[in-house]
């Protein structure tokens, strides 16, 4: 294996963090002018004309082309119509998503705060890596768990926290889970807590207009049994209306498989650059690497059953296992996980 330096992997990662995160509105916008383009090209636009819903303009443009082309002057004007909108609810969404998401992710692990009387020493280690590494103090929360786990979470000085379950503190060395300590606070420090909730939020939204998708189809579906009775222009309506939602579907289920597969490589880009930054942190990569494996052992959390929780994890206890297969598809099951394959962390934490 090639060996790459610690500085040189964390700029890397942080190049490719910065390509992958601009992907988000550019899926977003792609999303809706690709929506526009599908109406246009199946005449959605010009069919209003029978409803009296077109313009002069809209008018003019269905006459003078066929149908089955692209009117590119008509698509550019409903997509900059669509945009403020689109940005508008996009924004106030994704607003309420992420300062909701810290109480979210307390609740579904059912993680506690942690006084200091009650573990001197993990306060000990959380403190002296912080003045260490020029860190503000976080919270420190615990769950009770016989197995090994950790993450961080947070988007403010407020809210960063780092949380423990009660196996990784009995069954680790200080060495050991100072280096996981500093995985964590690697994760606060580059702002990635932010960064993660963030590419939830946006692939969240995108989940969810598929799902809005689906249930208004099916709605629509149970009725037309009864729009059977109704003359023909409104039997005519509700075919348009289906046609829509099928196009909505048919682009937000694409957008949402890209947005997804980006989500997952900022994700993976992450842990390396926190398994980088806990080396360094620390001094010791070898610490990190033998942690590791014992929290590949005997990953805890899994009852949480969020996988948007799970990529916070420093393990993610469902992917534990996919790298023992080998060829395409232990490629095809990479592109798919939150973190990269534990023995890859351990080569590369090896090399250092």
């Amino acid at each position: 294996m090639k060996y790459v330096g610690i500085q040189t992997q964390i700029w890397r990662n942080n190049r490719n963090t910065v390509i992958l995160l601009c992907m988000f509105p550019v899926i977003l916008l792609a999303m809706v002018y690709a929506f526009i383009m599908v109406l246009d090209w199946l005449g959605i636009f010009c069919s209003m004309r029978d409803y009296n819903m077109g313009s002069e303009y809209l008018r003019d443009a269905c006459n003078e082309f066929a149908a089955g082309d692209f009117h590119w002057p008509l698509i550019w004007d409903y997509f900059c119509v669509a945009l403020p909108y689109t940005l508008g609810i996009t924004a106030v969404w994704f607003l309420i998503a992420y300062f909701a998401n810290t109480s979210i992710i307390r609740h579904a692990t059912h993680a506690r705060p942690l006084e200091r009387k009650e573990n001197v020493r993990v306060y000990n280690i959380v403190e002296n890596l912080c003045i260490a590494g020029g860190i503000e103090m976080p919270k420190i929360n615990i769950i009770d768990d016989p197995n090994l786990n950790a993450f961080a979470s947070g988007i403010d000085i407020n809210s960063y926290t780092v949380t423990l379950t009660t196996g990784i503190i009995d069954k680790l060395n200080d060495e050991e889970l100072a280096a996981v300590v500093g995985h964590e606070l690697t994760h606060i420090k580059n702002r990635d807590t932010r960064l993660l909730i963030v590419c939830i939020v946006f692939v969240g939204i995108l989940s969810t207009l598929m799902s809005i998708s689906i249930h208004l189809i099916s709605g629509l579906l149970r009725s037309s049994g009864t729009s059977r009775r109704r003359n023909s222009k409104n039997g005519g309506g509700l075919l348009v209306i289906l046609v829509i939602l099928l196009v909505a579907l048919l682009v937000s289920s694409i957008a949402y498989f890209i947005s997804t597969l980006t989500r997952l490589a900022i994700s993976r880009k992450r842990e390396y650059v926190a398994d980088a930054g806990a080396a360094e942190l620390c001094g010791d990569s070898l610490a990190l690497a033998s942690a590791l494996r014992k929290i590949s052992a005997e990953p805890g959390l899994s009852s949480v059953g969020r996988d948007d929780v799970a990529q916070l994890y420093i393990v993610h206890p469902d992917e534990e296992g996919e790298g023992l297969m080998s060829g395409l598809v232990a490629k095809l099951n990479l592109i798919f996980s939150t973190h990269p394959d534990t023995s890859e962390r351990i080569k590369l934490l090896e090399q250092f």
